[in-house]
């Protein structure tokens, strides 16, 4: 019993020790908490620098949205102007037809032919069909020196009613809702 007696009173007698336990035990607390409190930042800025990243996502999809949709339009209204040159060729045709100008006539349908390859069916919402057999109907046309001209002219009139039809239908804007 002396041992023991002799053991704990050497530890508790020597200060010193105490002090050196104290401060080692003190030492690896603060180290421990400071390794939850780290724990506990990082968290909170991997919470928060996720949070930035899906919003950053949420707009570059909202971003990719509207320039989808803007080229959607660009796309439209690139159809729409090639469909007008088209329809502005075949009446410029049929004036030089008039004034008794074959040839110029008849580079001026295949021009308007070629405009056809410009036309985004999809992006007009229109039928692709008859559009190719307008183009076909126009590329097959031909102008040819005559003295009695009137069935190109009229030729050259319905082809033009086609295409001023499809203009029309290409160019219909939907009407806006009625507010109250």
């Amino acid at each position: 019993m002396s041992e023991s007696s002799d053991t704990a009173r050497s530890l508790t007698a020597s200060p010193i020790a105490m002090g050196i336990a104290g401060f080692c035990l003190g030492l690896v607390i603060a180290y421990g908490v400071g390794l939850w409190q780290r724990s506990q930042a990082l968290a909170a800025e991997a919470e928060a620098s996720a949070a930035l990243l899906a919003a950053k996502d949420a707009e570059i999809a909202a971003a990719a949205a509207t320039a989808e949709a803007q080229s959607r339009a660009a796309r439209a209204a690139d159809s729409r102007t090639a469909l007008v040159l088209a329809r502005l060729g075949l009446f410029q045709a049929l004036n030089d037809l008039d004034q008794r100008n074959f040839g110029v006539a008849s580079e001026r349908l295949s021009e308007a032919a070629a405009r056809f390859a410009e036309v985004d069916a999809a992006a007009l919402e229109l039928d692709p069909a008859p559009l190719a057999a307008l183009q076909a109907d126009i590329a097959g046309t031909q102008v040819l020196v005559a003295s009695d001209f009137e069935q190109q002219r009229v030729r050259l009139l319905e082809l033009a009613a086609r295409l001023e039809a499809q203009t029309a239908a290409a160019t219909r804007v939907p009407s806006a809702p009625a507010t109250p």
